[in-house]
């Protein structure tokens, strides 16, 4: 009698098994490119594949595996765009909103109030009139950077480029533009500036000039947030997905090996499965060294060629804390910067969120505190996460100095998210991009070296944060409509 009970509880797959494009990855690139490859009217299979596109459970909490800042939404062009395009942009707009963020450091407290007027008053109380005058020019100052790049972005460039003649074609047309190597005006010599500045490691996945400018100034005068974080963003875009006719494997699944015929990739095959599924394309919505290890084995070398243009030896650190209410200080914001005396951990980014215990919301919340740190510390196993954790909470007791005695239960997803654990994916690397990279934002190219299977990742165009995201998806759709309108594999006998 426990047969059926058994194959109940095993994760539905769909019953077609041949599609125009097949994801698979939790990049937000990877659903953005689903939802418009199938409102242009492909047949699309979505596979998670890395599980980082859920919350991870622990005790039947609900934690998320990284923090996720942005700017407005409707401000990063080829997000807006393709969100319109999908139709779930009024709905994501109306879910994200601007959150204040505090600044705490020594003997000095204030909040960045997404309304100007509070704003300025808090400002001057905690820095004085004249002071307080001339950060906010700072900050609108910085906010304004990006305005010197955007006419590149909006020229679409061929960015990356795909061979040589691309190569010279977009040297040729980043010579129309000034400005592309603007750094962000905040001065790294003020303090209050300077920890202002550290919040660009928690919005893109590449250090440069560029990448500041453009991620920070986003972030001002306010930073954005949506509920559930990035994992909330992607189920409202997969719900829209799923609406659109997109078949999702969700993340109780994952990819066993990629199909090759030859040296081209003609499908997948999960896990536990013998039924493989055929793509006309596939894109990678997950970091290479994610993937690679799906390539059969003899195959594996020209991926080993691309692999050093993103390395990683950096990452950011998540550690969770349940705990009452009463246990956060009193004034203590959903959002917040705090300035440690730490000079390896840095600042700490610091957010909390209701608990919820098995989908439901309780009366517990949640603190979460980031921080950035080689990524040897996940790789020397559990006690150096468990000494990561203790020195994150020393950084950060002359804020919290009464909070860490009532906390429940302690989580990060460096020790109990199970695919994280399993060293399958990282949820927010930072990738060390080399002298080949286009203005120190570019990593791997679209193209991969099998042929039908395109990145469609955030290693595309590291640097760039969300909006490389979206920019890797509107190419990764570009090049899927190329190939399968140039020869279309599936045109004979297309399934019903």
């Amino acid at each position: 009698m426990s047969a059926p009970s058994a194959l109940a509880k095993r994760p539905s797959t769909p019953g077609r098994h041949v599609y125009d494009v097949i994801v698979f990855g939790s990049q937000l690139s990877g659903v953005l490119a689903a939802s418009v490859l199938a409102k242009r009217g492909l047949q699309v299979l979505l596979i998670e594949h890395d599980g980082l596109g859920t919350p991870y459970t622990q005790n039947e909490y609900t934690f998320t595996h990284a923090p996720f800042l942005t700017g407005s939404l409707e401000k990063i062009a080829p997000l807006e765009a393709m969100l319109s395009e999908v139709g779930v942009s009024t709905q994501v707009k109306r879910l994200s909103h601007a959150s204040g963020l505090q600044l705490l450091r020594p003997r000095q407290w204030f909040e960045l109030h997404a309304e100007l007027g509070a704003r300025s008053k808090e400002v001057a109380r905690a820095m004085g009139d004249e002071a307080g005058e001339a950060f906010l020019e700072a900050l609108d100052a910085a906010h304004k950077t990006s305005t010197a790049t955007d006419a590149f972005f909006q020229s679409h460039p061929d960015l990356p480029a795909d061979g040589w003649f691309a190569r010279w074609k977009l040297r040729r047309h980043l010579a129309r533009f000034q400005g592309l190597d603007t750094d962000t005006t905040l001065d790294p010599k003020s303090p209050h500036a300077a920890l202002l500045r550290s919040l660009e490691r928690f919005t893109t996945t590449a250090d440069g000039a560029l990448s500041r400018s453009r991620a920070l100034s986003r972030l001002f005068p306010t930073p954005h947030t949506f509920p559930g974080g990035f994992e909330g963003l992607r189920a409202t875009l997969t719900d829209r997905a799923k609406e659109l006719g997109v078949d999702v494997i969700d993340s109780e699944q994952q990819v066993e090996m990629l199909v090759l015929d030859g040296r081209t990739a003609v499908g997948l095959r999960l896990r536990r499965s013998d039924t493989v599924y055929r793509g006309g394309a596939l894109l990678a919505a997950c970091d290479l060294m994610t993937w690679s290890p799906l390539v059969p084995e003899a195959r594996r070398a020209a991926l080993q060629k691309v692999s050093p243009l993103v390395t990683s030896k950096q990452a950011i650190f998540t550690t969770h804390a349940v705990l009452p209410e009463r246990a956060l200080p009193r004034g203590l914001g959903a959002l917040a910067l705090i300035e440690t005396t730490d000079a390896e951990l840095g600042p700490v980014l610091v957010q909390v969120t209701t608990a919820k215990k098995s989908g439901v919301e309780t009366g517990e919340r949640v603190l979460s505190m980031s921080v950035r740190v080689p990524t040897a510390l996940r790789q020397a196993g559990e006690p150096a996460v468990q000494a990561l954790t203790a020195r994150v909470w020393e950084a950060v007791k002359d804020v919290l100095p009464f909070t860490k005695q009532h906390v429940t239960l302690t989580s990060s997803p460096w020790t109990d998210a199970p695919r994280v654990v399993a060293q399958v994916a990282e949820p927010w690397p930072t990738f060390d991009l080399t002298e080949q990279s286009v203005l120190g934002i570019s990593g791997l190219t679209t193209k991969t070296p099998l042929p039908r299977l395109f990145n469609a990742s955030r290693q595309v165009l590291p640097g760039l944060g969300l909006e490389g995201e979206a920019l890797a998806a509107q190419r990764a759709v570009a090049a899927v409509e190329k190939l399968l309108k140039k020869k279309d594999p599936l045109k004979a006998g297309r399934p019903s």
